[in-house]
Parts: structure tokens; sequence; C-alpha cells
């Protein structure tokens, strides 16, 4: 990924990448080049971390809300499981077979 990012933001060709880093052939780099673009995932590199530097700081300041609301509905859902394990661990104590047994013919 570094090599085909730095394809991307260099003026290096293939062949002097490939020269740089010991790949013994230029299609190898334009294939890793060719399967990142056709992947769904975003890649985010070490030196592209931070503030994007089209980002304005309205915008910012909306993503961290968000993410502070993420982060409090996550809190609150992990509460609730908590809570309902803790109340089914009671009920089996008591005899109320609630969760399904591994293997357990019904």
């Amino acid at each position: 990924m570094r090599i085909v990012h730095e394809y991307e933001t260099s003026d290096l060709s293939y062949a002097e990448l490939a020269k740089k880093y010991g790949i013994p052939s230029v299609s190898t780099i334009a294939t890793w080049r060719a399967n990142l673009q056709n992947c769904s995932k975003s890649i985010t590199f070490a030196a592209e971390k931070g503030k994007p530097k089209n980002m304005k700081d309205d915008e910012r300041q909306e993503l961290e809300s968000q993410i502070a609301d993420l982060k409090a509905r996550l809190h609150k859902s992990e509460m609730q499981n908590i809570a309902l394990n803790a109340l089914i661990d009671v009920a089996e104590e008591q005899g109320l077979a609630i969760r399904k047994k591994c293997g357990a013919k019904q």
C-alpha cells in the first residue's frame, strides 16, 4: 500500500519504484494498484491522518458531535447488555432455562 501510495503521490514511475524497493517486475506494482483501486475498503495512510485538508471547522464539529453521540449510544447498549445478561443469570439460577445449550436437542 505504501508503494502504491508513493506512486500516486510522487513523480516516480513503476520502474523507478521497482528498482528502489527491489521488486523484480514492474507489473507487480501495477497489479497492486489495480487491486487497491478495486478494493472497497478505504485506505488511510499514516501521512494522511489528522484533519482532512478540505474539511471546514463546522463540518469537523458536526462529525465530532456524531462520534460523541455514537459513543454514548454504544455505552448505553453495552450497559443494557450487561443488565439483560444479569437478569438471565438470575432467572437461570431460579431454574428457568433461557439460554440455548450448545448441542442440545430441541
